[in-house]
């Protein structure tokens, strides 16, 4: 009995630390895909005021100084860097692409490449930012659509991840006897290292298919 509560708070210390771990793993980067994401959301508006501030006779570092005035977080922390480094002497189109590095937003760097375009053809700037709102504001609200549909999808590919987990603690605490041998007998190590490839196959598999490129 004492050597089945030492395995059961074995099991059950390594199921915790893993989750810990994935936790604490996959925070930053969710941390940074929301600081995108809300970068993203706030883009349409963001150039609407730019072109509407050029449209009224600002200059381009005016227009993003105004953007950094008037938008809130996170469009409003990115275009005071850009309006920083601008008055630090860096050329406008270098600060915004510096800021375009930072945020890793797919949509922004369609932006900054429409302004580039833009600039060197000597086109009108306020008409292309103006273009590129609607642009974004149709890709977004397709990408919410997508969103939407195949919610359920990805709530099923979590439940297939993480089912064969749980039912592997649930078993070991039904008959802990019979679970350890999946981890000391070669043939259960065997039956347990099948089940997590097909399981990993199964998830890449799924979020593969949910995975839409608009």
């Amino acid at each position: 009995r004492g050597l089945g509560d030492v395995y059961k708070r074995q099991i059950l210390g390594i199921v915790v630390g893993f989750t810990v771990y994935k936790i604490l793993d996959g925070l930053p980067a969710v941390l940074v895909s929301r600081r995108a994401r809300r970068f993203d959301e706030q883009l349409p508006d963001t150039l609407t005021s730019m072109a509407n501030g050029l449209k009224a006779g600002l200059s381009l570092p005016q227009a993003v100084a105004q953007v950094a005035e008037d938008m809130p977080a996170p469009t409003k922390e990115e275009f005071a860097g850009i309006q920083h480094s601008y008055e630090m002497g860096k050329p406008i189109e270098q600060a915004v692409d510096d800021a375009r590095e930072r945020v890793r937003s797919r949509n922004f760097e369609l932006a900054v490449t429409a302004f580039r375009v833009g600039k060197q053809q000597g086109g009108n700037l306020a008409e292309v930012f103006d273009r590129i709102a609607v642009s974004i504001r149709e890709i977004w609200r397709l990408e919410e659509h997508i969103r939407t549909v195949s919610t359920a999808g990805r709530s099923s590919a979590r439940f297939m991840t993480f089912m064969p987990g749980v039912f592997l603690v649930l078993l070991y605490f039904m008959d802990p006897e019979s679970t350890t041998l999946l981890f000391k007998d070669p043939v259960g190590l065997v039956v347990l290292s099948i089940v997590l490839i097909f399981n990993l196959i199964g998830h890449l598999w799924i979020k593969k298919i949910l995975s839409v490129d608009i």
